[in-house]
């Protein structure tokens, strides 16, 4: 699921909320001991951040548009189907 830049991009929150639970999972069912949950953890803290930087890069290029109507940043909207916040 880190690879799926889409979804990082679109929903950096929800996306590191889903890795996160499939991190905890994967402990709670002893799949991965605490040294690697702990590395899991920051992974999706890093993807977070990747899918943030990449989303206020993109309308900065001008990929995505915002929203025609103001927002006030850190509102969530639905944008071609997809939760985003506005940065």
């Amino acid at each position: 699921m880190v690879e799926d830049r889409q979804d990082l991009v679109t929903d950096p929150d929800g996306q590191r909320a889903k890795l996160r639970e499939l991190a905890m999972l994967a402990y709670q069912r002893y799949r991965v001991d605490a040294n690697e949950l702990s590395d899991m953890l920051e992974v999706t803290d890093a993807a977070r951040e990747w899918g943030l930087l990449e989303l206020e890069e993109g309308f900065h290029l001008g990929l995505f548009h915002r929203p025609e109507h103001d927002l006030d940043a850190g509102t969530q909207c639905f944008y071609k189907g997809k939760l985003v916040r506005v940065l």
